[in-house]
């Protein structure tokens, strides 16, 4: 149901207030670009510092441009189940499915993580992607648990953001064994090639948003076993997987993104624009690789 390159977009900005117009634009150049799909609001769509009223009107118009050219994922990330239901019952209509982290900042315990997606689960009739990405949310999945969210009807896809690839075959392989096929997706861009040598169905990018057409073609080499191909634009786009965290995302993107035209260079508080240092090794890349 999830294969091949999402891109996980940004929440463009003017004046501090979301730019629309520059969002129409960009979601424009990823579908023409061949992205599979775009997962808004987002860890790298800056959704901590949006409000909810934001966060509907993003998932809303990236529906009306892409919904039926490309899958379209609302981000429903909130340590608050009850927040979490508000937004899906908002965005039901609107959207392919949803990506769902495991409670941030509360740290809670496995049940109670069990407990929350379970609510998610009875709240939609959508697709759920499990997000597990312990770093950010200070707590994550384990084994048992992720094995009886297997079992809810909706959970049918996660976002996995383990260091560990061999999760990508065992965790894969017991769902499996229970009669369930769930879709891995890498969340992590510098492994996203070895992942999808390991059977994951594809990546929710960060460089997507800047080489779509490199991303996906990545991709479909690999799946197509043309090896020389494939070694090839993983070797192109291994330094913009790097340059993409060199300074706290999404600040480097954005960048990039305002270089191709696209978008402002903006961001909200506390973030800010990268240093000059990495804007140069960035306008290098561009070039070197043909977009700027």
């Amino acid at each position: 149901m999830f294969c091949g390159y999402f891109a996980a977009v940004v929440s463009p900005f003017k004046g501090s207030r979301l730019d629309l117009v520059a969002f129409e634009k960009y979601l424009a150049y990823l579908i023409t670009g061949g992205i599979s799909g775009i997962v808004v609001c987002g860890s790298t769509g800056e959704f901590v510092l949006l409000s909810p009223e934001e966060k509907l009107e993003l998932i809303l118009t990236a529906s009306a441009i892409a919904r039926g050219k490309v899958k379209v994922i609302a981000g429903i990330l909130d340590p608050s189940t009850e927040n979490c239901v508000s937004l899906m019952r908002k965005s039901e209509n609107f959207v392919d499915g949803f990506l769902c982290i495991c409670p941030f900042f509360l740290k809670p315990s496995q049940s109670q993580i069990y407990a929350h997606f379970e609510m998610l689960n009875t709240a939609t009739q959508h697709p759920i992607i499990i997000y597990n990405n312990p770093a950010r949310a200070g707590v994550g999945l384990d084994f048992e648990t992720f094995i009886k969210l297997c079992q809810l009807k909706n959970i049918v896809a996660i976002k996995e953001c383990a260091t560990d690839l061999s999760v990508f075959v065992r965790w894969r392989a017991a769902a499996e064994s229970f009669g369930k096929k769930i879709d891995f997706l890498a969340g992590n861009d510098e492994a996203a090639a070895a992942a999808i040598a390991m059977g994951a169905a594809g990546a929710i990018s960060v460089s997507a948003n800047v080489a779509p057409v490199l991303s996906q073609r990545m991709y479909a080499a690999l799946n197509q076993g043309n090896m020389e191909t494939f070694k090839a634009l993983r070797d192109d786009l291994a330094p913009l997987h790097q340059l993409m965290f060199e300074e706290p995302s999404p600040a480097p993107v954005k960048y990039a993104l305002s270089r191709l035209g696209i978008l402002e260079n903006e961001l909200r508080m506390p973030l800010f624009p990268i240093g000059s240092i990495l804007q140069e090794k960035i306008d290098l890349w561009l070039q070197k690789i043909g977009l700027l």
